[in-house]
């Protein structure tokens, strides 16, 4: 204060690094009331900013709105980042977070030949029964069974029929239902030369072409006035039939012929043609998956990196909804195993399902207080 009061020295002058810092607010810097004041903003010592940052984080409010309310007024150099840092360190905040906006469309691969990746679901109790849905990822052609049960073997049996019809596959993508997790499965895969592919656990977008396929075909049964089993024949065969964005139906690009319907049309069908317009929309969707979207870099996680890991379990108003955990090991680009911490179990993780988690040098046991809930 005495350098407002009486002049600041030459700038050559040698003065404390700290008030140094002030020198180039000097035509905003005043005295009021015995206090150093920068504009409207009461200047505070460093003894007193950790009681100013948890005044302004009563509430819990996020980072922006703590900077507003302290630029209405304190102030001292570096209060912007010293913000950032106690919003991170806080454990409730970082256990109750949202979840992260939803990242930039990632499309798988396109195959380079047909019949080369399938997707399945299943379609549970629809018009009376259960439902096995496919979908090939060149292709989209849909091959769908009803069936009685949901098991692995009756699920097998019906996959049979159709490689009977259209030879193995190279890759399966499924969910993480016990059908497809199961020995049985995995087994039987294994057998064939079959790779077999799962996404994070409660993350259906892994899966997206068969879950899209299930939207569709419900949908197509329910507005139709045929008994289920003709209305199934009628919704495939135009299915089948349709052209798709490239310019071909699903069967010409499979079987490099049309299928013949009643409304039939003379099309060309080169199936290399469709393939290279495929792959110049699939380019095209991984630099623009969505013009009004705001492209986020993904986040790379290592070992060992601290991070909250997203509870699906059921949990009461106050438990947390983000669990303190550290990762283990990277299954490729976007999944994770993570341990939850301290003495927490194993889980599979998608990048969605991952925030980073800041932790302070006295944080010795952070996941202490929720270990109860999580019965560890």
């Amino acid at each position: 204060m005495r350098y407002v009061r009486e002049g600041w020295p030459p700038k050559n002058a040698e003065i404390n690094e700290d008030v140094n810092k002030f020198r180039k607010l000097s035509d905003s810097l005043s005295i009021c009331h015995g206090s150093l004041v920068h504009g409207s903003r009461v200047v505070i010592p460093q003894s007193l900013q950790s009681k100013i940052l948890d005044l302004l984080h009563l509430g819990h409010f996020g980072m922006e709105r703590m900077k507003q309310l302290a630029r209405t007024a304190v102030y001292w150099p570096g209060i912007d980042a010293a913000i950032e840092m106690a919003t991170r360190r806080c454990d409730s905040c970082g256990e109750h977070q949202n979840k992260p906006s939803k990242p930039p469309v990632h499309p798988w691969m396109l195959p380079e030949k047909p019949w080369s990746r399938l997707h399945l679901d299943h379609a549970i109790s629809f018009m009376g029964r259960d439902w096995l849905v496919i979908t090939y990822a060149y292709s989209k052609y849909p091959c769908i069974h009803p069936t009685s049960s949901t098991s692995s073997r009756a699920t097998l049996d019906l996959l049979e029929e159709d490689f009977a019809h259209f030879g193995l596959p190279h890759t399966l993508v499924t969910d993480n239902a016990p059908t497809f997790t199961s020995e049985e499965f995995q087994s039987w895969c294994k057998e064939r030369g079959i790779t077999h592919l799962t996404g994070a656990p409660y993350h259906p977008a892994t899966n997206g072409a068969a879950e899209r396929l299930v939207q569709t075909f419900k949908q197509a049964l329910r507005k139709s006035s045929l008994p289920p089993k003709r209305a199934l024949q009628e919704f495939l065969m135009q299915y089948r039939r349709t052209p798709t964005s490239c310019g071909f139906s699903p069967s010409e690009l499979l079987n490099s012929r049309q299928l013949r319907t009643r409304i039939d049309t003379l099309l060309p069908s080169p199936a290399h043609i469709a393939q290279g317009k495929q792959s110049k929309e699939a380019s095209k969707s991984q630099m623009t998956p969505d013009s009004k979207a705001v492209v986020k870099v993904t986040r790379q996680y290592k070992a060992g990196d601290p991070v909250y890991a997203l509870y699906h379990g059921p949990r009461r108003d106050k438990q947390p909804r983000w669990v303190p955990a550290v990762v283990k090991k990277s299954l490729g680009t976007r999944c994770f195993n993570v341990m939850v911490i301290p003495h927490g179990p194993v889980w599979r993780r998608h990048w969605e399902q991952l925030q980073p988690r800041y932790t302070a040098e006295e944080d010795n046991e952070p996941g202490r207080k929720w270990t109860l809930f999580l019965n560890l």
